[in-house]
């Protein structure tokens, strides 16, 4: 429940803010910080095999990843495990992680952070849906998005 309104906040199937991120990757965000409250976000990360996310640490929030669909190989701190269809993996705050999607087919992986507002990175860092793929990010913006969101990345994108 909302509670300066007191209703629910619902997104429904296809809708919510869509950003093409990568070449053929797309976030789709379901919570952002204003329909939670500040409590929260969620978005849906829509990617094919072989797609990674750089070695990277949160230092403003934590991150979790419920498996939707498919099949993600993560590391977090020290550990190495695949996580499938239905699995969820906590990623705390302050502790590198990455993930690479694996397997022959999309994944599809809730992301969910604990201090609401991250977001709004794939918003800005990504490009509209109906637009081209798009190349690596420009390092300026990319140094700037890093600083904006509390983010440091311990290596590059791939994209």
């Amino acid at each position: 429940m909302n509670a300066r309104t007191a209703e629910a906040s619902v997104v429904r199937a296809g809708e919510g803010t869509t950003v093409r991120w990568g070449p053929d990757g797309r976030i789709r965000i379901l919570a952002a910080a204003a329909a939670t409250d500040g409590s929260f976000s969620v978005v849906e990360a829509l990617e094919p095999p072989g797609t990674t996310a750089p070695l990277h640490v949160h230092h403003g929030e934590a991150e979790a990843f419920y498996v939707v669909d498919g099949e993600i190989e993560l590391t977090c701190g020290g550990r190495t495990l695949t996580a499938s269809t239905g699995d969820f993996v906590y990623a705390p705050k302050d502790v590198p992680h990455t993930y690479t999607v694996v397997g022959e087919k999309p994944a599809r992986v809730l992301l969910m952070f604990s201090r609401p507002g991250f977001e709004s990175f794939f918003v800005e860092g990504g490009s509209r849906p109906d637009e081209p793929p798009s190349g690596p990010p420009d390092p300026a913006d990319l140094q700037r998005l890093v600083a904006k969101y509390d983010l440091e990345l311990l290596e590059s994108f791939g994209h």
